[in-house]
């Protein structure tokens, strides 16, 4: 077996799984949180991997953005109060629910579902308001941009493959910025099927730099310059994915740096 036929098989190792058999409970959390969002309620959107075509099987199952209106709660506390309001609502519902930096995870069976409240901006824009727990702040972002251009980008399967390795390394390695990453990374290679061992072993190799490392450009959030998805982790952070990168660069076959 060549390398890309190895790594093809890793890939339909993790291939998202059928969520169907949980339509009932799913109907049910988007009849809550509809209940929770009440008069600001604008709709829910399928997010994150699912909807780009990244989606693998051991990461969330399931994203959702809830589309709130350019007023809600704005003389109430705001996006905190918001952001607080639905970790309260989705833990009485659900018991364990985990904060994460603009979401919560929750738990339903083996299903993991992932949930942003977002506030949209005034006018017809596709633009929305989320809050940042970690900065305790807000920032702007546009889901369907995001959608937009990691589905056309052609680098599905690297993106993919990036994410299996950190989640096999157990990395904290926000999605949103290691899509964009990738792609910065991989501008200019081919894009044909039998180059995807070559591909993913550049990105390998270009993480493992001790200069010149992408992981230490500025990267900027197509959808909000002010948002520098790079800012997204710690040099700490960024540290453990370069040391994995070294660590991996020194194996001898693709089964021990993915399987």
């Amino acid at each position: 077996m060549n390398s890309n036929m190895y790594l093809r098989t890793v890939l339909n190792k993790y291939a998202p799984g059928n969520v169907s058999s949980y339509q009932s409970e799913v109907n049910k959390l988007l009849a809550i949180l509809k209940a929770w969002a009440s008069s600001c309620y604008i709709e829910i959107l399928t997010s994150g991997s699912r909807a780009k075509g990244t989606a693998i099987s051991i990461a969330s199952d399931i994203d959702y953005m809830i589309s709130l209106t350019s007023s809600c709660n704005e003389n109430n506390g705001g996006l905190k109060s918001i952001y607080d309001s639905l970790y309260c609502r989705l833990s009485t519902e659900y018991g364990n629910v985990r904060k994460q930096n603009v979401s919560f995870r929750i738990n339903i069976g083996n299903l993991e579902i992932d949930i942003t409240p977002a506030r949209k901006h005034k006018g017809n824009t596709n633009n929305h308001w989320l809050y940042v727990s970690k900065q305790q702040t807000w920032k702007q972002t546009n889901i369907q941009k995001h959608i937009a251009d990691v589905s056309n980008c052609n680098r599905l399967d690297e993106i993919k493959l990036l994410k299996i390795w950190r989640e096999l390394h157990q990395l904290d390695f926000p999605s949103i910025y290691l899509e964009y990453l990738t792609i910065n990374i991989l501008s200019g290679k081919s894009t044909l099927s039998d180059r995807l061992s070559d591909n993913f072993w550049h990105l390998i190799l270009e993480l493992s730099k001790d200069t010149g490392n992408p992981l230490n450009q500025r990267i900027v959030d197509p959808a909000n310059s002010t948002n520098i998805l790079s800012e997204l982790l710690t040099q700490t952070e960024k540290s453990a994915i370069i040391n994995q990168a070294k660590i991996s660069k020194q194996k001898e076959f693709w089964s021990q740096i993915v399987w």
